[in-house]
């Protein structure tokens, strides 16, 4: 997968941050409660600064991603719903 169109259904930690209302990070430590339940590849991608530049500054360009992100993390559509899940849980407390 390297294109925008590989990851259309995927999900950012900004976008998940924006959609709960809640600050910056709030996606990122919810994803890393759940990252051992998780298979990195099936549920959810880094885009390594080295080799997915083109694909994070265009990300970026279409407000998907932290203008700051270094190893933007990608979400698939059931990974996302866990993290989103334990967001809830997070606020819940």
């Amino acid at each position: 997968m390297t294109g925008t169109d590989d990851y259309a259904d995927w999900l950012s930690m900004r976008e998940l941050d924006i959609a709960a209302g809640l600050p910056k990070g709030a996606a990122f430590r919810a994803f890393k409660a759940v990252l051992g339940a998780l298979e990195e590849g099936r549920d959810f991608v880094v885009l390594d600064h080295r080799t997915a530049q083109a694909l994070a500054a265009t990300l970026i360009a279409q407000g998907r991603l932290y203008r700051n992100s270094v190893n933007p993390v990608l979400l698939a559509p059931a990974a996302a719903a866990r993290v989103r899940a334990a967001m809830r849980d997070t606020a819940e407390r």
